[in-house]
């Protein structure tokens, strides 16, 4: 480290600006001559400015006093005092402190960005462009077939069935078009891609007892798409690379990392709160939805491995879930009447979709 100095040479007067060097050895002056630090004697040291003023112990006159441009913090000062608090004289607790206060800054610091990052994910995902999301939520769907070795499924009667539904369900100001599949996988699920693709798992069709639990669940992933969870999920993972990784990375990153997106519980009670707006809308009940959680609620209730699940779930606990639904059919559907969403023809295709030809 280089520091100007004050030096006396003891038999004069006068003093001479210097350059010194602090070494691992001891203080080295642009002569090459060496004063080890064993061999150093502190005389003086101003509290104020942080200035140190050494004497040789084998030399009888000469001294130095080092200047440090920081004042008592400079990394200078600090490097001498963790070689020997003698050398500065300083007590444990200042530097205690300035320790105390370095970690203050970068905890505080952390906290800030903790609670400023959701508006910097947003906006990062405003600026990506649509095509881009598109795009990567299809190389997630597409890598969900091959991870489940699964096929999109596909009759003509199903597949009007399912564009009825979603044409049903009213939501105004996406982003883009929904794009509703059904997958040929037992799992009792559905998932909602970037770039409004949303995958029902033919699991959930044959356990749903009616086309209201479905579109209740549609509308909760449509809300997924509305406030571009996805797109947030991904920049979540993958940070600012995301968009180098989509004008030409590793597209196979984006779709393995998509495939195991999950959404804080924030995020999917946003999207529940905006399912029920868009049954609302819709004209269709939320008992559906609700009647789906309290059977699937009624079967794992002795399922001790299906409640810590939820507990450890992104999702909103099945109760916490129930009560809301409860609660908002209480408040709004007390005297109201709704008429079939869909003919029991139409429901009969729609959870047979997958008993047709399969498509990749």
């Amino acid at each position: 480290m280089k520091l100007n100095a004050i030096f006396y040479d003891g038999e004069t007067a006068s003093n001479v600006p210097v350059t010194v060097y602090l070494e691992l050895k001891g203080i080295r002056f642009i002569t090459g001559e060496i004063w080890e630090y064993h061999d150093l004697e502190l005389y003086d040291r101003d509290a104020q400015t942080g200035q140190l003023s050494y004497r040789h112990r084998k030399l009888h006159g000469p001294s130095i006093t080092l200047n440090f441009d920081g004042g008592l913090s400079d990394p200078a000062r600090d490097y001498l005092h963790r070689i020997s608090k003698k050398l500065t004289g300083d007590s444990n607790w200042y530097f205690f402190k300035w320790q105390v206060i370095t970690a203050a800054l970068i905890v505080g610091m952390i906290f800030i960005f903790y609670l400023g990052y959701p508006f910097i994910n947003r906006a990062i995902v405003s600026i990506i462009p649509d095509s881009w999301a598109v795009k990567a939520g299809d190389l997630v769907v597409d890598a969900l077939y091959q991870k489940y070795t699964s096929d999109a499924c596909y009759t003509l009667d199903g597949a009007q069935a399912l564009e009825k539904l979603v044409a049903e369900l009213r939501v105004e100001g996406l982003t883009y078009p929904l794009r509703v599949e059904v997958v040929d996988n037992p799992q009792v699920n559905a998932m909602t891609a970037p770039g409004g693709r949303i995958v029902i798992f033919n699991g959930l069709l044959k356990k749903s007892e009616s086309a209201d639990e479905i579109a209740g669940i549609l509308s909760h992933e449509i809300g997924h798409v509305y406030y571009q969870h996805p797109l947030q999920g991904l920049v979540n993972v993958l940070g600012f690379s995301i968009i180098g990784s989509f004008v030409g990375g590793d597209a196979a990153t984006i779709a393995i990392v998509g495939l195991s997106l999950s959404y804080s519980r924030d995020l999917e009670r946003e999207a529940d709160r905006k399912a029920l707006e868009i049954l609302s809308a819709s004209n269709i009940s939320a008992y559906g939805i609700l009647n789906f959680f309290e059977r699937n609620q009624k079967k794992n209730e002795d399922n001790i491995a299906a409640e810590i699940e939820d507990i450890f779930s992104t999702h909103p606990l099945s109760e916490e879930r129930i009560t809301t639904f409860s609660e908002y059919i209480d408040q709004n559907e007390a005297d109201k009447q709704f008429a079939p969403i869909m003919s029991e023809q139409d429901w009969l295709a729609l959870i047979s979709i997958c008993d047709g030809e399969k498509n990749n």
